[in-house]
């Protein structure tokens, strides 16, 4: 591959990942001739478990990160998925919701919290790696120092003791009791059928979460899914004073090369104070939709002046705005 198409390729997938220039252009000169920028998971199992994961990741909507949910950048492979985190703050945020714990729940029997069976298999000086036991699935997490790392898991089981539950990913090597009572009632949304089926959806957007800050401009992203998994749904909120370049995130999600295996099927236009803009896509199998709204507001930044200083910065250097294309009488919600 000559210097030019390394570079080129490059460029598409930092603009995918949010990777930086250089780690890009390095992960991009090691890929085999002819090998997707951005890899499927090679194995079921790891597709499911990247589908709990962005479920998760969503659930820190109600953090504040300069990065959208607290991840600089992404490193997908065939075989698992590197989450570079942004501050210490989104480490444990996301921690939070990974690692799996048993949590009195009164009246009633004890529930699971975060991603049954999965321990930390591997510590480096800048994260460390998640495995589900029995399973081929990997999730390394890193960016903050290891002190960080200990500091976030140490703090998350204190918490978890002081609630009275239990720490299950210390059982190393085994699940623990309620953890495989858990899994043989089948608690878990990936045993739902139509959850399987969209699974590669969840999995997808996380592998190509650099989008929502190359691309897209938003100042806050959040979100959620519904019908079993069947919908995922992001909320992209946006400064008044900012574009919200609908079509160029259409594009680089529907690209036929990089992107997912979704179509337009409709968008609304956002009026602020009467209607949120929306754009809907639509798998061509139709086993999962993904729709995106769109809203105008200037948070306060009281104590995080700094932070939204930093994501103004940023949203500035991506400039540019093209139309979507003209759907007369179409739906966005169904």
């Amino acid at each position: 591959m000559s210097a030019t198409q390394i570079s080129n390729r490059a460029r598409t997938y930092a603009l995918y990942t949010g990777a930086p220039r250089q780690l890009a252009c390095d992960i991009v000169a090691a890929l085999p001739p002819d090998s997707p920028l951005i890899p499927a998971p090679a194995e079921q199992e790891q597709l499911l478990f990247e589908s709990e994961v962005f479920y998760q990741v969503l659930s820190s909507r109600q953090n504040f990160f300069e990065y959208p949910f607290g991840i600089k950048y992404v490193e997908p492979t065939a075989g698992g998925l590197r989450l570079s985190l942004e501050s210490n703050a989104s480490l444990e945020s996301l921690l939070c919701g990974l690692l799996p714990c048993r949590m009195p729940i009164k009246p009633g029997p004890d529930e699971i919290y975060g991603l049954n069976g999965v321990r930390i298999c591997r510590r480096t000086e800048r994260g460390i790696e998640l495995r589900r036991l029995g399973q081929p699935t990997s999730l390394t997490l890193s960016g903050p120092s290891r002190r960080a790392f200990e500091n976030a898991e140490a703090a998350i089981a204190q918490r978890v003791e002081d609630e009275g539950g239990e720490a299950c990913w210390h059982t190393e090597g085994t699940w623990t009791d309620h953890e495989k009572q858990w899994e043989a009632d089948r608690q878990p949304l990936i045993y739902e059928a139509t959850w399987r089926d969209a699974a590669w959806l969840p999995s997808g957007l996380l592998r190509r979460l650099g989008l929502l800050h190359t691309v897209a401009v938003p100042q806050v992203v959040t979100g959620h899914e519904a019908r079993l998994g069947e919908w995922w749904i992001l909320e992209l909120d946006h400064f008044s004073d900012t574009g919200l370049r609908r079509a160029e995130l259409v594009q680089a999600l529907t690209d036929p090369e990089n992107g997912l295996p979704l179509e337009l099927r409709g968008h609304r236009d956002l009026e602020p104070g009467r209607s949120l803009g929306l754009v809907l896509l639509k798998s061509r199998d139709r086993t999962a939709t993904l729709q995106l709204r769109y809203d105008r507001c200037d948070n306060p930044v009281r104590d995080r002046a700094e932070m939204f200083a930093a994501i103004r910065r940023r949203i500035s250097k991506i400039t540019g705005e093209a139309p979507l294309p003209s759907m007369p009488g179409c739906r966005v919600d169904s």
